[in-house]
């Protein structure tokens, strides 16, 4: 008797373990991913940080997000991309929010997919856009 409470105990430990370790992933992609911890970045007073031509899936690129005519537009990876969707929750970016004053926002835009990218900036909800045809009004 005292074999088998000691297999129970066992096997409900490694499970336990094993269960434990997999609630979180370092895969995108993957349940339970929550991201790289990225360092608050600060505007560069004389460039733009707006990524490259061609992203890659899962890389966060410095993102300078302007934000004069509000946050519903960004232009990234050769094409235009709306605000779809904004996820409060686990902050990808650690540090100090930015200024109120500032018309650009320094962050991270990460495509996540062909038709999804997530601009993330400390002190901030994970904004996620999605591409379209249309261009931005523009504005005064």
């Amino acid at each position: 008797m005292n074999f088998t409470r000691q297999a129970a105990v066992l096997l409900l430990s490694s499970g336990l373990l094993v269960s434990g370790c997999s609630s979180s992933s370092d895969s995108p992609g993957e349940e339970g991913y929550t991201g790289p911890t990225l360092p608050a970045r600060t505007v560069a007073k004389e460039k733009w940080a707006d990524g490259p031509a061609k992203p890659k899936q899962h890389k966060p690129y410095p993102y300078d997000l302007y934000t004069h005519c509000g946050i519903k537009w960004v232009h990234f990876g050769g094409r235009w991309w709306v605000l779809d969707t904004v996820f409060p929750g686990v902050e990808q970016v650690k540090g100090k929010a930015p200024s109120q004053g500032s018309q650009r926002i320094a962050g991270y835009l990460t495509l996540i997919g062909p038709d999804t990218a997530d601009f993330d900036a400390a002190g901030m909800p994970t904004l996620q856009f999605v591409p379209t045809d249309d261009k931005p009004p523009l504005c005064e």
